[in-house]
């Protein structure tokens, strides 16, 4: 590596995902929870999560051109990174100040902006400040980083509820996201100067159109997060309002994921960059299919909690192997030059079906047809794992050649 250390860079580089972790884990608890406080509509929960995902839309499109371009003594990157993580996280504690739902609901838009704003220039630099053959590596410890941030989320969720203390829960939420970010950022893990000191025009282009590979990437991603928008974000919604579970059961499910999260951080984050991308793309979406399938068979009212805890255990595990394959494919198959417009769409095509489904979901509950939301999550992840086999991507040894071959 010629900046930074080549050892420690995938470990410090994940420690920001934290605060992401902590803001995206709060949307199916505490957020929940909260504008419960102010209404009793499926609906109306539905739009934080598409407000979230609809500035997603274009705030990390947006931020992905023009990070490319970017020329800052701190980088390309890091300003994005921080300033934004930094806003979002003062932007949280002023959450209890909200008095009613619309209030709540421009304020937490304000703070899913400046997340995005950071997001897009933060999974960009994860995969700059590594070598090639570590960015499945780096991606993975990125993501079990963010669970511990979804793991925080899960206590607060429970603590909140019982004592309705919401200032307490926002500070430390805020307090944590800024303090994740600043003590690695910019000063200990810093930018490669060959990855900014030049940089072409700003140029809009519609050259992802004639990747064929960088399309097959968009529409899987866009299926994964049509499919957990049903059982993620609206978990409070369906479980708990419908089927009647009680919500600590919901709030238990931050902690399983995350415990799913951990598990396969642990045990694959040396082993992703030996398998090829695609099998471990492909075998996350058809486990995911056939996870959801089993909830569809057995859930109903009444059911004993370790349905959905055996469920959402094993939802974690393939959920978390897709989404590091998401990320490090993109790697693969488009321009260095052009990483972060990149990953600006395709976290254009996370957030667009977040904001669509969340509100058809919603609207779907609220209409008395919950049991149809499963049905339709099976199918997402059935039609995803049908198009990860029709990608043709560089497996590992590949991969290794190119790095040696500098």
């Amino acid at each position: 590596m010629k900046y930074n250390i080549r050892r420690w860079n995938p470990l410090l580089i994940a420690i920001p995902d934290i605060g992401i972790g902590i803001m995206w884990g709060s949307l199916g608890n505490v957020m929940a929870f909260f504008g419960y406080m102010f209404t009793n509509s499926a609906a109306d929960i539905a739009k934080i999560y598409s407000l979230a995902a609809i500035v997603g839309v274009f705030t990390q499109v947006i931020v992905g051109i023009l990070s490319d371009k970017t020329k800052h003594k701190w980088g390309k990157r890091s300003p994005w990174i921080v300033f934004g993580m930094v806003a979002a996280g003062l932007s949280i504690a002023a959450w209890p100040l909200a008095t009613s739902f619309t209030m709540f609901l421009v304020m937490s838009g304000i703070t899913c902006t400046l997340v995005n704003v950071a997001q897009c220039a933060y999974y960009t630099m994860v995969m700059e400040v590594v070598d090639a053959d570590q960015v499945g590596y780096a991606n993975t410890l990125a993501r079990t980083t963010a669970t511990l941030g979804g793991l925080f989320m899960g206590a607060l969720a429970g603590f909140m509820w019982d004592v309705q203390h919401p200032e307490y829960t926002f500070f430390a939420m805020g307090a944590l996201m800024i303090l994740s970010t600043i003590l690695v950022l910019p000063l200990i893990v810093k930018e490669r100067p060959e990855n900014y000191i030049s940089s072409e025009a700003f140029r809009l282009s519609l050259d992802f159109l004639a990747n064929p590979e960088a399309l097959k990437l968009f529409g899987i991603t866009f299926l994964f997060f049509a499919a957990s928008t049903g059982t993620n974000q609206m978990a409070t919604s369906l479980f708990v309002k419908v089927l009647h579970f009680d919500v600590h059961v919901v709030g238990k499910f931050g902690f399983i994921n995350s415990a799913a999260s951990l598990v396969f951080g642990f045990t694959a984050f040396k082993l992703i960059d030996v398998f090829n991308r695609k099998h471990i793309f492909t075998f996350s979406a058809l486990g995911l299919g056939l996870t959801n399938l089993y909830l569809l068979l057995f859930l109903r009212e009444g059911v004993s909690a370790w349905l959905l805890y055996s469920w959402t255990f094993a939802s974690g595990i393939f959920f978390i192997g897709g989404n590091v394959c998401m990320y490090t494919i993109l790697s693969m198959v488009v321009p260095k030059s052009k990483l972060g417009e990149y990953m600006g769409l395709l976290n254009l095509f996370i957030a667009l079906p977040q904001f669509i489904f969340s509100n058809i979901y919603g609207y779907i509950i609220d209409a008395g047809h919950a049991m149809w939301v499963i049905p339709t999550v099976a199918a997402c992840y059935l039609l995803a794992f049908g198009l990860t086999l029709t990608m043709r991507l560089k497996g590992p040894r590949e991969l290794r050649e190119e790095v040696a071959n500098g």
